[in-house]
């Protein structure tokens, strides 16, 4: 997962504000909520995936996780573990990020998760650059966050793939 890979690379304080939002994000639990029920719930009912996977009984999480393809399973099981290991103060800055991520229409959804796809795919190097635009990016002001793409410096800095992937995830997920 690009979190681990970038774990030395990048300040703590940073990491931790942005690698559990991935990490629930591509989480995308096989019994979710359709998209419109989420965007239909009311703000403070919102949870995340971990939280409904928390909730179940270990018998039942493990039945359901027997459904699921091993490395599936794996994945899930790290993740919730992680997420147990966290502070409140951090599940909850986490449950805001996937509120946030929530409310995007579906089409807004999958060119996160899409972009978050092609971020697994890139070497260490180009994860801690693109990482390091992105968290960038998201600090700035939409007119700032422009002139910032549009600049040479940019598009020499980073392939079109970079590009994009900067673009989308600083675009719908801004803060």
């Amino acid at each position: 997962m690009p979190c681990d890979v970038m774990r030395s690379a990048i300040p703590r304080a940073r990491f931790r504000a942005v690698c559990p939002a991935m990490a629930v994000l591509l989480l995308c639990a096989p019994f979710a909520r359709p998209a419109r029920a989420q965007q239909e719930q009311s703000s403070p009912g919102v949870e995340n995936s971990i939280d409904r996977w928390n909730r179940m009984s270990p018998e039942e999480r493990e039945r359901e996780l027997a459904k699921l393809p091993p490395a599936r399973a794996r994945l899930i099981r790290q993740r919730i573990r992680r997420y147990n290991q966290m502070s409140p103060e951090q599940q909850q800055a986490l449950r805001e990020r996937y509120q946030e991520f929530s409310s995007l229409p579906p089409d807004k959804q999958q060119t996160v998760r899409g972009s978050l796809g092609e971020f697994r795919k890139l070497s260490t190097d180009r994860k801690v650059a693109v990482h390091r635009a992105v968290m960038e990016m998201r600090t700035l002001s939409e007119p700032q966050r422009q002139a910032r793409m549009n600049s040479e410096e940019f598009r020499n800095s980073f392939s079109p793939v970079e590009q994009q992937i900067i673009r989308d995830l600083s675009t719908y997920l801004p803060k």
